[in-house]
């Protein structure tokens, strides 16, 4: 599937299906898989009943790791770059984990852009980011952290050939956005009410990531929401409940055909 430049580094994205967009953002802060993990176990079935967008992050997946563009802002953009070059207007935005805040603060920043929302085991703040990692961070500053990128870039070669090495490769994306969601703190929480679009928030009662009582928040924050809650399911609900979870989002979909 596609690799192409969008603002400021190569994005790595799929698409599937037909019909109104649903753009998924995923979780993680940098390194990982990305979005393969929606993808291998939601894009599918999903795409039977809309076009499903999903891309990796900067820093992410299959997606570039570049020095520099790490902000909240940034992030934002990226957004609206993938669905500029696709074409959209104005989507269903999902966002899983740390995704979350970012399509909130989207629905924020571009009310006009976005139809409806689904929040996956999330919530306004996912990242308390360590003291002392905080610190770590302010110290380097943006010089120093795209220095060190810099350095661990060269060892891109050394890591297909040891794949223990891997995961450093994207350490300094890792680290700017740490440092990029410590920065937004918390400001979506006082502007819930603000997002009036139709919302589906699905949580797991036992994820102990990002606790239930954070879902039960957006829920009574966000005027237009509907909570599922999944009994005893942990942060990874997507996988272990993927069928109902997956039932669950297409049943909002088709609440927002009917409304249409």
């Amino acid at each position: 599937m596609p690799i192409e430049s969008m603002n400021g580094f190569r994005m790595y994205y799929e698409v599937a299906g037909a019909g109104r967009p649903l753009l998924f953002v995923h979780g993680g802060l940098g390194g990982g898989h990305g979005s393969a993990t929606f993808r291998q176990h939601q894009m599918a079935a999903l795409a039977q009943q809309v076009e499903v967008i999903a891309f990796d992050r900067r820093a992410a997946g299959q997606s570039e790791t570049p020095a520099s563009g790490y902000s909240f802002a940034g992030f934002l953009d990226d957004i609206g770059a993938l669905l500029d070059h696709l074409g959209h207007e104005r989507v269903v935005l999902m966002g899983h984990s740390a995704g979350g805040p970012l399509v909130l603060q989207y629905a924020l920043t571009h009310p006009g852009r976005v139809r409806a929302l689904i929040l996956g085991s999330t919530a306004t703040q996912t990242v308390r980011v360590p003291e002392e990692l905080a610190s770590l961070i302010t110290f380097l500053g943006t010089d120093g952290l795209t220095q060190l990128q810099g350095m661990l870039s060269q060892q891109g070669d050394a890591a297909a050939a040891n794949p223990a090495l891997a995961p450093f490769v994207n350490f300094g994306g890792v680290l700017q956005t740490y440092l990029a969601y410590h920065l937004h703190g918390d400001p979506i929480a006082e502007r819930l009410g603000e997002i009036t679009v139709p919302t589906l928030i699905l949580h797991g009662t036992a994820d102990e990531e990002v606790a239930f009582t954070e879902a039960e928040r957006l829920h009574a924050g966000l005027p237009s929401s509907s909570l599922v809650s999944f009994e005893d399911g942990p942060h990874a609900i997507m996988v272990t409940h993927a069928e109902a979870y997956r039932d669950a989002i297409i049943a909002f979909l088709q609440l927002l055909e009917d409304a249409a």
